[in-house]
């Protein structure tokens, strides 16, 4: 024989467990669907740290010291008169300083983008200050350059051929592979 509730709520038991139970779960499929976008955002950090690492370790530490030991030294040694002379010469020495800061805060960050190249949390809590920091320094110092230096250098090494000529051949000879010795 059938037992009967005897009451409408006791008749509606069983089924309040699974009334309200689908929220969480539709929240939880809501995370889900937001994944692939968080997947695809940490690849990127990871490639973007990566490729960082790569141009700060090798092509701008190249850059400065192309800069340093090639042009730098060619222009100087090219100007005509002591005004133009000391121009070049404060000119250098801010750009000069510019590289030890920014090669300083490189250092300061570097360890934060291995992290993060390596798929983990940066452990910087200033991380994304510091980058800016970065950031803006290197375009000050890009601007500089641009504006300002590299407009002046090419009239001072203009005026005799054979020093730009001369910068043209040191900038090659510095990135010619080591001769092989033979024994």
């Amino acid at each position: 024989m059938p037992i009967e509730p005897s009451t409408a709520a006791e008749a509606d038991a069983p089924l309040r467990q699974f009334r309200g139970a689908h929220g969480g779960i539709l929240h939880g499929l809501e995370r889900l669907r937001e994944l692939p976008a968080l997947a695809a955002a940490a690849d990127r950090a990871r490639q973007d740290a990566q490729a960082t690492l790569a141009l700060f370790d090798d092509a701008v530490r190249e850059h400065h010291a192309d800069e340093e030991q090639e042009l730098f030294v060619s222009v100087q040694r090219s100007c005509r008169g002591d005004e133009e002379d000391q121009r070049v010469r404060e000119l250098i020495a801010v750009l000069i300083s510019q590289h030890r800061q920014i090669e300083s805060l490189w250092a300061d960050l570097r360890h934060a983008v291995a992290r993060v190249a390596a798929g983990k949390p940066s452990g910087a809590p200033m991380f994304g200050a510091e980058v800016d920091r970065l950031v803006n320094l290197y375009e000050a110092h890009a601007r500089m350059e641009e504006d300002v230096f590299l407009p002046l250098a090419d009239t001072i090494l203009r005026r005799d051929a054979n020093h730009m000529a001369a910068l043209d051949v040191a900038l090659h000879l510095r990135h010619l592979p080591p001769p092989r010795a033979y024994i």
